[in-house]
């Protein structure tokens, strides 16, 4: 407690001195009321605190009622802690949802509400619902939703200051103090930028002690990380469609708790992740998972850079993260971490991310190359041949970016626990692979315009990722093409990425009548990028010819 008082103080105090020296120096330079974004800022921020909890009550449909008519373990836990903490119960509640998630809202620790949903009831066993409840316990004790409604004003005030600035700028700019005001609407929109990162490093933060707050209340860190898991596999293999108890007939399922990210335990978009990951360990005839598999899917999370990229815009830590900080909690109860993740990084993955880097950015450098080439040229007066330098230059950084992307066409039979205990692949570093499965469902469960499917193979499943040039063409294809691939077998070829969820971007997918479906999104790269070069050779040459 002492250490996470310390550092949200800290932060908090980072957060507000990013926001007072922008204002001291709006109060220096522009002389403007700035107290009129303040507290515009202010009051909808305080607005927006006081009446949150109704509208989460009235977004999702909560069914209120007494933790003991739900589960004696989770209630026994609730009564435990709130006698310990001095603290009024919460109110309790279930939504009727299969994707499984937990949350909690409120104003103060006393008037808090926790809300699990009935996919947490149905996956996880007696210690891992208590482990889940544990944690929303914690953000209560912590006043997490307090501290994180204070921090999250902090940026949204630097923006009307930003704002503010830009506006006041603009009546000044002919006048004395016009830079000046300039120059301080752009600090304000740099420290913006700043401390929304800082606020998702909070929100971070709290996770991790939330996480603690239940491994020493439970003392079994153990059945939160496997809970973990579990949540994570629920929220990617969720059912697209659920029985309405009442009326007996299926209807879609909504992604309970979606809405709220930063309040869930887990971020659906890492929950896919470490779930698509993991998958390759998964039994659905024994609904376990195979440790080793498990602990290999999760090294990328672990010790590739691109991981620590994604990670700084979530609010919620990667998942591997997670359950490793959980297993040197179980060590020190002494006991063995339910997922051993070790310290030890086999090498480094520091110059592939630095090649991934340069050669995703190609088409930049190409284009800043051929301006260079202009001028050295002497071209820059004449306006065809420069034009025709930068296009030249932007095409060639497209083809090389193209061929590494896309490399040969080859594609050796693969399966899904392979594919996912991949280190060294990025969102542009990829493994050619082909895979034999079931098409189970859609990429966004209950999102019927969703253009990429779900394939399982004997190891696990994965994404199939339906690329085209043209955006349409993939909702058309997710409107009306999609769902006659669900339920068949297919053999699909592409290439592996992951960032962090690990995909085959679809080369093509044939299904079992011979008839075979393919993306275009490579081969229109390629050639147009081929064409722009070409294009762009033969306007250099022309107006070089010209100015001659």
């Amino acid at each position: 407690m002492f250490n996470l008082a310390l550092r949200s103080v800290l932060v908090l105090g980072i957060l507000f001195g990013l926001l007072f020296a922008v204002l001291t120096a709006v109060l220096f330079y522009v002389g403007a009321p700035v107290w009129l974004a303040l507290v515009f800022a202010v009051g909808f921020m305080g607005l927006q605190y006081l009446i949150s909890p109704w509208i989460i009550q009235w977004i999702y449909k909560i069914n209120w009622q007494p933790p003991d008519n739900v589960d004696k373990g989770i209630a026994s836990l609730i009564r435990q802690v709130c006698h310990d903490r001095g603290l009024s119960e919460p109110r309790f509640g279930v939504i009727e949802d299969g994707n499984p998630n937990a949350f909690t809202f409120g104003h103060y620790p006393g008037d808090a509400r926790i809300v699990i949903t009935r996919g947490i009831l149905d996956l996880c066993d007696e210690n891992e619902r208590r482990a889940v409840v544990a944690h929303e316990l914690g953000h209560i004790v912590h006043w997490d939703f307090v501290v994180m409604t204070v921090a999250a004003t902090i940026p949204l005030v630097l923006y009307y200051v930003y704002r503010f600035g830009l506006y006041s700028g603009r009546g000044r700019s002919r006048g004395k103090g016009g830079g000046a005001v300039a120059l301080v609407a752009i600090g304000a929109f740099v420290a913006y930028i700043i401390s929304q990162y800082i606020v998702l490093f909070l929100s971070r933060v709290r996770e991790y002690y939330a996480d603690q707050y239940s491994a020493t209340i439970t003392r079994n860190p153990n059945s939160l990380a496997t809970a973990l898991v579990k949540i994570a596999y629920g929220l990617a293999r969720a059912p697209k469609e659920e029985q309405d108890k009442e009326s007996g007939r299926r209807r879609p399922v909504a992604a309970a708790a979606g809405g709220a990210k930063m309040l869930g335990i887990f971020d659906p978009g890492f929950g896919a992740s470490m779930a698509l990951a993991a998958a390759g360990g998964y039994s659905a005839t024994t609904a376990s998972y195979d440790q080793q598999t498990t602990v290999n899917a999760m090294r990328w999370d672990l010790f590739n850079p691109w991981a620590l990229i994604c990670e700084i815009s979530s609010s919620h830590p990667l998942p591997a993260k997670r359950l490793k900080a959980l297993g040197r909690l179980a060590e020190r109860m002494g006991q063995r971490p339910a997922y051993d993740l070790s310290d030890e990084q086999p090498e480094s993955y520091w110059d592939e991310f630095f090649v991934d880097v340069l050669v995703n950015y190609l088409p930049l450098w190409g284009l800043l190359g051929g301006i260079a080439a202009a001028v050295a040229l002497g071209a820059a007066g004449q306006i065809v041949a420069a034009v025709g330098c930068a296009l030249l230059g932007l095409g060639v950084g497209l083809l090389a970016r193209t061929l590494f992307a896309y490399p040969k066409r080859e594609f050796p039979d693969s399966r899904v626990a392979e594919l996912v205990g991949q280190v060294k692949v990025s969102k542009i570093r990829c493994v050619p692979a082909t895979l034999h499965g079931k098409v189970i469902g859609r990429g966004i469960p209950g999102l019927y315009w969703s253009e990429d499917l779900v394939l399982q193979d004997d190891s696990g499943f994965m994404v199939m990722d339906y690329r085209q040039p043209l955006g349409i063409l993939q909702v058309l294809f997710g409107l009306f093409r999609a769902q006659s691939f669900v339920g068949q077998q297919v053999t699909a070829t592409g290439w592996y990425r992951r960032f962090p969820r690990p995909y085959l971007e679809l080369w093509q997918v044939n299904l079992p009548d011979g008839t075979t479906h393919t993306c275009h999104n490579w081969a229109v790269t390629f050639y147009g990028s081929l064409l722009l070069s070409m294009i762009g050779l033969l306007v250099t040459l022309g107006g070089l010819i010209v100015a001659a």
